[in-house]
């Protein structure tokens, strides 16, 4: 399901800025996870825009269907 896949990245990335926030990761660390959360918020985005068409669609079907 969409809406426990986008939680879990939320708390995912989460999760990373606060290792980042921390100061305590070598570059390198960080480079890494900085690749991670950005897989995981373009993730988020494609099920957000997933929501998003579905909603267009909805609005844009005859009423009573």
């Amino acid at each position: 399901m969409d809406d426990e896949k986008y939680f879990d990245n939320i708390h995912g990335i989460e999760e990373i800025i606060s290792e980042l926030d921390a100061g305590k990761l070598t570059p390198e660390e960080a480079k890494k996870l900085f690749g991670t959360a950005k897989g995981l918020i373009e993730e988020c985005e494609a099920i957000l825009n997933s929501y998003s068409r579905t909603i267009e669609e909805m609005s844009f079907a005859p009423a009573g269907t």
